[in-house]
This record gives structure tokens, sequence and C-alpha cells, in this order.
């Protein structure tokens, strides 16, 4: 076994990524020093490679190759998964709760409403947490208004189930019920906006749901009192 001498660092024993130094063995052509490393890598076995050591203590070489071939797998992982809905899901929920210039930033992020370090630092983790239950058409919604996009705080929901759980809904109060104005809207057959306009006009509560309303309509939507 070569000695690398007097003039030459022995760094023999010392470890350099995933790389530990088993032996000097020479010089290359430009009279660098050379090591036989072996890779700790978890799908290497164990392999030799000699390595010049200006390469490990620049940390330009820290393992056989196989860190490269991790993330070159992980990279494509991640990108297989671009093209998935809900990537334009975990875009948009960024977007809005952290880019101040997102037009409904205000309603979100302006109010402190935030993604999770997790969720917002990785796709792969969002995807993974929130795959379950997803369908085509359903929306992100969380389940306390005022907390973050968070596990345990979310879950899919249709469009009309998600804007009732918006800071724009009002709530209304009548006959020991309280609903927000769009479920009111839906179970008594009216237009949400009709509905919007008469509380905006500040018609009286009972005047405003009952107008126009078949009666049989509004004895089933006062029957259930929540």
């Amino acid at each position: 076994m070569a000695s690398p001498g007097a003039q030459v660092k022995d760094i023999t024993g010392q470890t350099f990524g995933r790389l530990e130094v088993l032996s000097y063995v020479g010089k290359d052509r430009h009279s660098n020093a050379l090591w036989l490393c072996r890779c700790g890598g978890p799908t290497c076995d164990g392999r030799e490679i000699t390595v010049a050591g200006t390469d490990l203590r620049r940390g330009n070489t820290r393992s056989c190759g196989c860190l490269s071939r991790e993330s070159t797998a992980a990279r494509n992982s991640i990108h297989g998964l671009h093209g998935h809905p809900l990537y334009q899901v975990w875009q948009g929920m960024i977007a809005r709760c952290h880019n101040s210039n997102h037009k409904a930033f205000a309603r979100y992020g302006g109010r402190g409403i935030a993604v999770c370090n997790q969720w917002r630092e990785s796709f792969e983790t969002f995807h993974q947490d929130v795959i379950e239950g997803y369908r085509s058409g359903l929306q992100l919604d969380r389940v306390d208004n005022n907390r973050g996009y968070e596990p345990g705080n979310t879950r899919w929901a249709t469009p009309a189930q998600n804007s009732r759980n918006t800071r724009r809904n009002n709530v209304v109060e009548f006959a020991g019920h309280s609903r927000c104005v769009t479920e009111w809207a839906e179970l008594l057959g009216l237009s949400r906006d009709a509905l919007r306009n008469r509380l905006r006009r500040d018609w009286p509560i009972e005047r405003a749901l009952t107008e126009g309303v078949a009666p049989d309509r509004l004895a089933q939507a006062l029957g259930d009192p929540r």
C-alpha cells in the first residue's frame, strides 16, 4: 500500500459525504493525491472508487454516484406529479396565503392564514396527505376557517359546501336556526343573490326568508332546528 509521504496530508479514515477514505493510492497526472474510498450509500453495497483529495475536500465528490441518481429519481418522481390536478391546488393555496399580489391575499394571507411548512416546502408531502378522498370537481376546504392549511384542518368539499365556509357568508338566525345565506337560499328555493339583496336592503329577517317561498318548503326548512 502506497504511503502519502510528508507533503500529503493523510486523510485515511475520514468521511466526506457518503465516502469513507480507505487508503492513499498515489497521484494523478496533475500531482493531485488520489484516495481509495468506500461508498456508504444504501444501494451501493460498499462500492469502492478512487477520488482526488481536492474533490473530497471541496465537496465535488460525495458518493460513488448514488446521490446523483437518487436526486434525479426524486426530481422525476415529483415532476411526474406536476400534471396532477392537485399541483394546481397546491400552487393556488400557497399563492393566496403567501403572495401579497394575489387577488385573494386579503382574505387569506392578509388575515394570517398560512400554509404549514411541510406542505409549503414539498408538493409530494401535500399530495400524500390530502389525496385520500379527492375527486375531480372538489375543492380544498378548511374545517376551521380561522386556521391555516395544515394536516387535520382540511377536507374535500363541493364548491357549494366550500362557499358556506367562507368569511363572505353571513350567518342568519331565524326561528331557532342558524345558517349561512347560501344554505338558506338552497333550502327555501331562493336565488342566493336575491336573498343577499333582500338582506342588504334591510328587509326584516322573517320577510326576507319567507316572501315568495312555498309553505311546504318553508315548513321543511324549519323542521329540523340546529
